[in-house]
C-alpha cells in the first residue's frame, strides 16, 4: 500500500523543488533553440544527475526533457522554424495564428497539450503498463508490418486537402531515408563515395534546413509589419485556457498520442 504522506513529503522538499525549477529553465532553453532536441537536454544533464540522489536525478530528468518539448513551440510559433522534431507537425498553424496576433492561444494550447498530454500519459503508463507489455511482447513482424503501413497512410492524411502533395511528400521522405547504410546488407546506399552519409540524414538538420533555411529565404527582403510583436501575446494561460476547452475530446485524443510518442518501447520489439 502506497503511503501518500510520504510520497508527498519527499514531493515538497526544498531541495527536489529547486531542483526541478532549475531543470525546467534549462530546458526551457534548450528546447526553444531549433536543432536542439529534449533528448540532446537529457544527455547533458547526464554528466550532473550522476552524482545526485535517485530522486532528484529522476525529477531533474524528466522535467528537462518534458520542458524541452513544450519549449519547441516557441520559435514553432513565432518565427516558423520547429524548436524540437515533435513540433514540427503543426509548426504552420500555430505560426499563422501568430501572424494573425493570436500568438498567445498558439502557446497556450502547446503548454495546456504538452502539460495534460504529460499526465494522461503518466496515468495510462501507471494503470497499463502490464496489459501493455504482454500486448508488445505478442507483436511479430506482420503487425509490425501493418503498423508501418498505417503510419505511411496517416502520414498522407494529414498533408491537407491534395492526395497528390501527401503521396509526394511521402515518398520524399521515404527516398531520403534510404540514404545511408542498409541495416541488412551492410552495404551503402546513395553516399556517392562520402563517408559522411554513410550515416544517414539526420532528423535535425532536414527539419532545419526545411524549416529553417526556407524561412529565412522568405522573409529576407520582407518587412515586419509588427503582426507578430511578442508585446500583444497577453496573458497565455487565461486566453488559451477558455479556447481549449470547447476542443477537450481532441485533447484527450492527443494525451493519448503523447503517451504513444513518449513510451515507444510498447511497441517496439522485445
Amino acid at each position: 500500500m502506497v503511503d501518500f504522506s510520504a510520497v508527498l513529503e519527499q514531493l515538497a522538499d526544498p531541495h527536489l523543488l529547486f531542483v526541478i525549477v532549475l531543470s525546467a529553465i534549462y530546458g526551457l532553453v534548450i528546447g526553444a533553440i531549433p536543432g536542439l532536441t529534449a533528448l540532446m537536454a537529457s544527455a547533458l544533464l547526464v554528466p550532473f544527475v550522476i552524482f545526485m540522489d535517485p530522486l532528484p536525478a529522476v525529477s531533474s530528468i524528466i522535467t528537462a526533457s518534458a520542458m524541452a518539448i513544450f519549449a519547441g513551440d516557441i520559435p514553432g510559433a513565432l518565427l516558423r522554424m520547429p524548436g524540437t522534431p515533435a513540433s514540427a507537425a503543426y509548426t504552420e498553424d500555430a505560426h499563422r495564428l501568430t501572424l494573425n496576433g493570436k500568438a498567445a492561444v498558439a502557446l497556450g494550447a502547446g503548454l495546456f497539450a504538452s502539460a495534460i498530454g504529460g499526465l494522461v500519459s503518466a496515468l495510462v503508463l501507471t494503470l497499463a503498463a502490464p496489459s501493455l507489455a504482454r500486448i508488445a511482447l505478442a507483436f511479430s513482424s506482420v503487425e509490425y508490418f501493418w503498423l508501418g503501413v498505417l503510419g505511411l497512410s496517416c502520414a498522407t492524411f494529414v498533408a491537407g486537402p491534395s492526395l497528390l502533395k501527401g503521396l509526394a511528400s511521402l515518398f520524399l521522405g521515404l527516398t531520403l531515408a534510404t540514404v545511408g547504410m542498409d541495416p541488412i546488407s551492410g552495404i551503402p546506399r546513395f553516399t556517392f563515395g562520402s563517408t559522411n552519409l554513410i550515416g544517414g540524414l539526420g532528423l535535425i538538420p532536414v527539419l532545419i534546413g526545411l524549416f529553417a533555411i526556407s524561412e529565412l529565404m522568405r522573409n529576407a527582403n520582407a518587412d515586419f509589419d509588427g503582426r507578430a510583436d511578442i508585446r500583444r501575446m497577453g496573458p497565455i494561460v487565461t486566453t488559451a485556457g477558455a479556447r481549449i476547452w470547447p476542443h477537450k475530446l481532441g485533447l484527450l485524443r492527443g494525451g493519448l498520442l503523447e503517451h504513444v510518442r513518449l513510451n515507444p518501447g510498447h511497441i517496439q520489439q522485445p
